[in-house]
């Protein structure tokens, strides 16, 4: 598989997780419930309160793996990947793309669906972006995101397809899986609490002020 191919696997890949977050999966629910549930559960709250609600909330969960057989039949992804590491994801991706939806971002807009996917990778990002000159005196916003130049912007995409292509990989795979408990198909507890609270402190990084002209979620 050449590093071409590779890369265009690994960005369908990841746009089919960040698609099922969106608009849901058995047994997980599309990215807008959680956050109707948590302004239902916290309606005088403020976005950010609210937020951090969700991410301890998702982060205590415990989930199936079982999921792709909700699809409604197979379903070909672009690459092979185990299906713990892949729900692992698409709850990461979720949490993310919640916490936007919470401070009233439009996820129509590509730059930032990019960037909750972004979310996943963490510091990644912030060396990607450094490298390419760009500076960061305290934390990476939507606001930021949206104005890089493009160049940087594809770089950081580049990059981050890369991470996630090699992740993917056989080694990638038996490296994780090693620290990565999964037992009775479920996605491990410990280790994916951490993971989500990480994405979580991420996405409230760049999604926790509020957009310019916020929308319904």
């Amino acid at each position: 598989m050449n590093e071409t191919k590779s890369a265009a696997k690994s960005a369908a890949l990841m746009n089919w997780i960040l698609e099922q977050a969106l608009s849901g999966v058995p047994p997980f629910a599309p990215a807008s419930e959680l956050v109707a549930r948590i302004r239902e559960k916290m309606p005088d709250a403020t976005p950010k309160a609210q937020a951090e609600r969700l991410v301890l909330r998702e982060s205590v969960k415990n989930f199936s793996t079982g999921f792709v057989t909700g699809l409604g039949g197979p379903v070909t992804l672009p690459l092979a990947v185990p299906s713990a590491l892949l729900s692992s994801w698409l709850l990461q991706a979720r949490l993310a793309a919640a916490i936007a939806l919470l401070h009233g971002h439009d996820l129509t807009d590509p730059r930032l669906r990019s960037l909750v996917l972004w979310a996943l990778f963490g510091d990644t990002v912030k060396e990607v972006l450094k490298t390419g000159g760009v500076p960061l005196a305290n934390r990476l916003t939507a606001k930021l995101a949206i104005q890089l130049p493009a160049s940087v912007f594809m770089a950081v995409e580049r990059k981050l397809g890369l991470v996630f292509l090699e992740r993917t990989t056989r080694w990638g795979m038996n490296n994780l899986l090693k620290i990565v408990p999964v037992a009775g198909g479920a996605v491990a507890g410990t280790l994916d609490a951490v993971v989500l609270r990480r994405v979580g402190a991420c996405a409230l990084e760049y999604f926790g002020e509020p957009a310019a002209a916020p929308i319904p979620a």
